[in-house]
């Protein structure tokens, strides 16, 4: 038995020079590989009947283009807010369910409302400083609305001459009937 296994060392270590000269191959890429044992892979079940499940879809493939149809559908059903827009995305992302079943759910419809009366509140807030409408008491509406006039000379100026100037501007027309 050794003699067998002593022999078939020898053999292969005497080969012939012409053998022994053979060009490596290229070194191929996981990706080459990969595709060479796919082709294999693909021939084979054509050989054996057998059919080829569908081919994943690459998410990097994927366009960065919004879906237009998916745009104009939210736009139809009211919700055109781009933050509106997004919390439908990533929900119905979420459960892989199509948009009609997610806009249709009510945490999302108490969600959407939510942030619609966040962004009217938040619309409704002065973004100045101070307050509001108020006036203060070194404006000439403040003392136009209260009907007197400031012990400030040079304010008071300002308000009799607005007093004078919303006189002229007023009807001339009586705003109550002769009869």
């Amino acid at each position: 038995m050794d003699e067998i296994n002593d022999q078939v060392v020898d053999e292969t270590t005497n080969l012939p020079e012409e053998v022994a000269e053979v060009p490596e191959r290229p070194t191929l890429t996981p990706e080459q590989q990969r595709g060479i044992l796919l082709r294999k892979l693909s021939k084979l079940n054509k050989e054996l009947g057998v059919e080829e499940p569908p081919k994943e879809v690459k998410e990097s493939s994927r366009s960065n283009e919004p879906d237009y149809a998916k745009e104009a559908y939210l736009e139809t059903k009211g919700y055109s807010h781009p933050d509106d827009k997004k919390i439908i995305y990533d929900e119905a992302q979420r459960l892989k369910m199509p948009l009609g079943d997610v806009i249709g759910m009510e945490h999302i419809k108490a969600r959407l409302a939510n942030t619609k009366d966040q962004r009217e509140a938040q619309a409704g807030m002065p973004k100045g400083k101070g307050s509001a409408g108020g006036y203060t008491q070194q404006d000439v509406d403040y003392w136009l609305a209260k009907g007197e006039t400031p012990d400030d000379q040079a304010l008071a100026e300002k308000v009799i001459s607005a007093r004078i100037k919303q006189e002229t501007n007023r009807s001339k027309f009586s705003d109550t009937l002769y009869t």
